[in-house]
Parts: structure tokens; C-alpha cells; sequence
């Protein structure tokens, strides 16, 4: 069991969906008590995952709530936080962050938090978007690819700066700039040109889905700037997309073989802050032609990708899959501790599975991992103490999953400052 930065062998007791106490392996008192035998099982604090898609309301069939739920249950994964880009209408007022919400009551078997969407033409909205509940604002930096999220202009990212420090929370941005195309250049440029205007305005930057080192190293250079990269990145290159095609196309793009194992280093090194799947999935349809949608799957295989690699200790695989609880103040999420909720992954850290079709469950069974033999299947998933998949039986029945929002002051934000 991971408990803080240790693997250490105990017993975790549940009460109704809370965990009371770890107790010594075999210690516990289980007379009268429903026990889960985790034997030979790694039990992990349940992911979190700080960068999902899951597209609704407005585009179901691309992913949906029900889909990407089940799909995120059966990789260990606890906790989402939807993007506001690819709904319809996308999430920019506090009417739409609420329908979002009430989606993901009624289809979520996993927890659920909110990013609002700044856009020129959202900032009137920023406030109430905070008192609906969301966990900070995500902004372009250029072309999102919907006509009705576009880029920040710099007037624009400077008032979402101010409001999100005003509210302690964070402004996650796309560091990509439309003139530099989706070049190394293009996201060192997008991180130098937003993290000034963030230090100039003591706010909070998270630049997400970091492709480059270069990228991630620039953003090291200032102060209260976060870093996310993704799985892909760190296991897949340019030559794997030329093999793959547009199933392993994304933006940004995987790079070199050099970058990839220069991201590692500073995976290892602590400059990347949290580890998320930019799961973006999109109908098959939509993955062909002259220009396919720039997004991979993944929120079911980040847990199996990470310990496969052997880059890295079970406790800090766990840290990185599961630090956005600290990014995004959701202060019962993230540890095997008194007082957190229940949210527990249970894996078999021997188990060999192969990515397919059949081994999925996203709405249209993509991967860019498809093929690939991973060691490590989550067996269990536990939310707030409820079984919400295991490997025998699947997913439970849709709804269950609650949704989520800041609750600690703001006065933590330095936490997860870098």
C-alpha cells in the first residue's frame, strides 16, 4: 500500500466513504465488516487526473460521461477534471459549468471537477464560474480548434490572471502560438510570453500537456508556474506517429527520441509537477482525412503506462498521478489517510495485458498504445468506498460520481506552487 512517499504493507478501514485508519497488515478487527482481500495487490491512492475531455453536454458521441467514466474506472482513476473546450456550448458561464455538473451526476461512475473557460469573450463570467464550483480557467494561446473557444489575446489572459489570483486558483493554458506552428519553438515561446505576464500579476500559470523539455524548462525559469506532461510523451516519439498514424496524432506533438528521454529526466528531477492523459477522443471518422482531430485516448492506461516503463517507484508514480489534488485544492482527494475520501486502486503489479479493442472501454476503443503489452492491471476501483470496477465484472451501472470543487483556503496555493 502506498501510504505518503513509503510502500509499506497495512490495512485500510472504510468507514461509509471515508477512510478511518490504517492499521498494521493484519491488525485490523474485520468482525462484521465487508473485506476486499488485496493480496499480492499493489492499493494505491485513486488517480486523479487533471485533464480529461469527456465532451458533454452537446457531443456525447465522442465520449461522454458514461464512456469515459468506465473508461477511467478501469484505470484506477478516481477523480476527473473536465475540460471546457468540447462541449456544446463550451463551459464559460456558471448555467454551463452547471448543466456539465448535472451530466456528470447523473452518467459518472468517478468523481468530477470543473474547468471554467477563458475566452475573449468570458471574462464577465470568471467570478461566477468560481461560485459555481470551478477549479480554474483554461485558456488557448492559439487556435483550440472549435470556433467558439478561441485563443486568449493578452488583455484577455491578463484579466483571467487576475481573477484566478484573486481566487487562489490556477490559469491552465496551451502553450502553443499560432505563428510558430506546433514547433518546440511554439511552446517555449507560448511559456516565456504567458509566465511573465503571470509573475507580473503573482498568479498562478499551469502549463499543461508539456511536450518539450525546452518547453519545461522555460517555464522553470519563473515563479508560481506549474508543469503537466503526459504519458505519450514520455513513452511515445515522432517516429512512433509515422508507424501509427492519426491515431497518435495530437497537439502538441510527440518529438524525439532526445526530448523523450531528456522529459524523463525532468520527470525524475521534480520539475514536472503532475502527470495527466489529455484523453481527447473523437469518433473514428473524425481521426481521418486532410485533418484529423489532433487528440489521443488515454485515461484508462496512465497507471498501466507509468509502472510498465520502470522509470519510476510505485510512491512516485502514485505522487504524480495523484498531485493535482494539491493543484486544484480537492482536499479530501490524492492519499491513503484519515479523513480522505475512500478512493482506492487495486493492482496486480505482475499482470501482463495487451492495449486492444477488447481491453478498453472509452466510447470508440482507440489507443495510441494499442498493441503494446503493459505490466500492471487494475483489478479494483474504489470511490468514496463503492466498488465502481473491477476486473471480473467491469463497471458498475452509470451515476455515482459527485461533483467536485475547491475546498481549502487559499492560503494552501503554495503548496503546489513550483
Amino acid at each position: 500500500m502506498v501510504v505518503g512517499e513509503r510502500l509499506v504493507p497495512a490495512d485500510v478501514i472504510v468507514a461509509g466513504e471515508r477512510i478511518v485508519e490504517i492499521v498494521d497488515h493484519g491488525g485490523a478487527d474485520t468482525t462484521g465488516c465487508e473485506v476486499i482481500d488485496a493480496g499480492g495487490l499493489l492499493v494505491l491512492p485513486g488517480a486523479i487526473d487533471p485533464h480529461v475531455h469527456f465532451d458533454e453536454p452537446g457531443r456525447v458521441e465522442w465520449e461522454g460521461f458514461d464512456f469515459g467514466s468506465a473508461a477511467a474506472a478501469s484505470g484506477g482513476v478516481t477523480t476527473v477534471v473536465d475540460m471546457p473546450i468540447d462541449s456544446d456550448p463550451p463551459t464559460t458561464t456558471a448555467a454551463r459549468l452547471l448543466a456539465k455538473a448535472q451530466a456528470a451526476t447523473r452518467s459518472s461512475r468517478v468523481d468530477v471537477a470543473f474547468w471554467g473557460g477563458l475566452i475573449p469573450g468570458s471574462t464577465n463570467h470568471l467570478d461566477e464560474l468560481v461560485a459555481a464550483g470551478a477549479v480554474g480557467f483554461k485558456a488557448f494561446a492559439c487556435p483550440s480548434g472549435w470556433d467558439d473557444f478561441p485563443a486568449v489575446d493578452e488583455p484577455t489572459l491578463v484579466i483571467g490572471l487576475r481573477t484566478a489570483a484573486r481566487h487562489g486558483l490556477p490559469v491552465a493554458l496551451h502553450c502553443e502560438l499560432a505563428s510558430f506552428g506546433h514547433t518546440v519553438e511554439s511552446e517555449v515561446e507560448a511559456v516565456r510570453w504567458a509566465a511573465a505576464l503571470s509573475v507580473q500579476h503573482d498568479a498562478h500559470l499551469h502549463v499543461v500537456h508539456a511536450s518539450s523539455a525546452a518547453a519545461v524548462d522555460e517555464a522553470c525559469r519563473w515563479r508560481g508556474v506549474t508543469i503537466e506532461t503526459c504519458p505519450h510523451y514520455l513513452t511515445l516519439t515522432d517516429v512512433d506517429v509515422e508507424r501509427l498514424g492519426p491515431v497518435a496524432l495530437c497537439a502538441p506533438p510527440m518529438r524525439d527520441e532526445a526530448n523523450r528521454r531528456a522529459m524523463w529526466d525532468r520527470v525524475r528531477d521534480g520539475a514536472i509537477y503532475c502527470i495527466a492523459s489529455d484523453h481527447s477522443p473523437c469518433p473514428p471518422e473524425r481521426k481521418q482525412g486532410s485533418a484529423p482531430w489532433m487528440g489521443v485516448s488515454g485515461v484508462e492506461t496512465t497507471l498501466p503506462v507509468l509502472l510498465t516503463t520502470g522509470e519510476l517507484s510505485v510512491p512516485q508514480v502514485s505522487r504524480l498521478t495523484t498531485a493535482a489534488a494539491r493543484l486544484l485544492r480537492l482536499e479530501r482527494k490524492g492519499a491513503i489517510a484519515p479523513g480522505f475520501d475512500a478512493d482506492l486502486a487495486l493492482v496486480d503489479p505482475e499482470a501482463e495485458w495487451t492495449v486492444a479493442p477488447d481491453t478498453l472501454l472509452n466510447r470508440h476503443r482507440l489507443s495510441p498504445f494499442a498493441g503494446r503489452t503493459l505490466r500492471g492491471r487494475v483489478m479494483r476501483t474504489v470511490v468514496r468506498g463503492r466498488t465502481v470496477f473491477t476486473l471480473a465484472d467491469g463497471p458498475c451501472e452509470p451515476g455515482g460520481g459527485q461533483p467536485l470543487r475547491p475546498t481549502y483556503s487559499r492560503a494552501m496555493r503554495g503548496s503546489a506552487s513550483a
